[in-house]
């Protein structure tokens, strides 16, 4: 079984987007403090539209220029560190903008197929050459923002031509409508990697894309009650997570159908959450999955969260098992995925 943790390095976008030292690089170090008791690596999924925007603004507000820094100094350490780094766009960045004391965030676009074919091309392309000037390993997995990565196929010519052609953002039976977020992964797969075309739900044989599925679980509704309880007794540092932002809340629908139904989460290290892992991990390897891949955000991460992932990591490294990253496919490969380009104008 191919075993990942891979982790969403991103800011919040609510009202405060909080400070990259409390979202970012903190949580990051904390969480490299336990991974490193095993020598297991993680996967970090960068925002490198928040670079992007980082790096313009530094321009009109020079004391940005630190800020900037930091963070690309912190995403080179995960790297040298034997961490993948690859690729996560949230392209509403774009509509956003500093006013030298804030960021002022627009999410009107927060989906990448609410912006004009041209202005897409010109996003995936941006992103991935902001993120590649900075690895020693060019990215070759993409995940979208929020999970919305339908419709794929305005993304599709664009992140072969940059060289990804592995794309991790579907998670089985997840779904979501609210102002920012619109996706439905329910006819997706149940299975952990497949190829595809057109759209990641739909596996075809000879696909030039890979989906390497986030891995969900059914859960009830007792468990959302629970969660919320929790976050609203919380107190101390414990259950405290490390970012200092706002999160875009969920719908008013969505919201009440997860406390009133069963629903499919997506296997997660953040907060409360991370109470599930080692259920869904002893689920997985019972229906023998191919992959088991926990996803999170650093800024969201808990002492209680850490704990958690602890107490996983040690199930996973006693029984001999060990986390990895994406395997890049070999060079074989090249020719093939170059022919298919053609295919997707077909």
């Amino acid at each position: 079984m191919d075993i990942a943790l891979t982790l969403d390095y991103e800011l919040f976008f609510g009202r405060q987007t909080g400070t990259p030292d409390a979202c970012l690089i903190q949580p990051c170090d904390a969480l490299l403090r336990v991974l490193e008791a095993y020598s297991a690596p993680a996967v970090f999924f960068v925002d490198a539209s928040y670079l992007v925007r980082l790096r313009e603004f530094t321009h009109q507000f020079p004391h940005l220029q630190q800020e900037y820094l930091a963070v690309v100094a912190h995403i080179r350490q995960l790297e040298a560190r034997g961490h993948q780094i690859q690729l996560h766009i949230h392209p509403h960045w774009f509509d956003s903008w500093h006013d030298g004391q804030q960021w002022h965030t627009v999410i009107d676009r927060y989906r990448l197929s609410q912006w004009p074919e041209q202005d897409i091309v010109s996003i995936i392309d941006r992103c991935t050459s902001e993120l590649n000037r900075h690895l020693q390993h060019k990215v070759f997995v993409f995940r979208a923002g929020g999970w919305c990565v339908q419709p794929f196929m305005p993304l599709a010519q664009p992140l072969i031509d940059n060289g990804i052609h592995i794309d991790s953002s579907v998670y089985h039976g997840g779904g979501a409508s609210s102002q920012a977020h619109e996706f439905d992964f329910r006819s997706a797969p149940t299975g952990a990697r497949w190829k595809f075309d057109r759209d990641p739900c739909r596996p075809m044989v000879n696909g030039v894309f890979t989906e390497v599925a986030i891995s969900s679980h059914r859960v009830s509704p007792l468990f959302y009650w629970r969660f919320a309880l929790n976050r609203l007794l919380a107190r101390g540092e414990y259950h405290t997570r490390f970012g200092d932002g706002y999160a875009l809340g969920n719908s008013r629908t969505d919201l009440l159908h997860l406390l009133t139904h069963y629903s499919h989460m997506a296997v997660s290290v953040d907060g409360f959450k991370a109470s599930l892992l080692q259920r869904a991990f002893s689920e997985a390897r019972r229906k023998r999955q191919e992959c088991f891949i926990a996803m999170g955000h650093p800024k969201s991460l808990t002492p209680f969260s850490l704990n958690q992932l602890n107490s996983w990591l040690q199930d996973v490294y006693s029984e001999g098992l060990q986390l990895s990253g994406y395997h890049r496919p070999p060079p074989a490969q090249a020719d093939a995925i170059a022919l298919a380009r053609k295919a997707l104008h077909e």
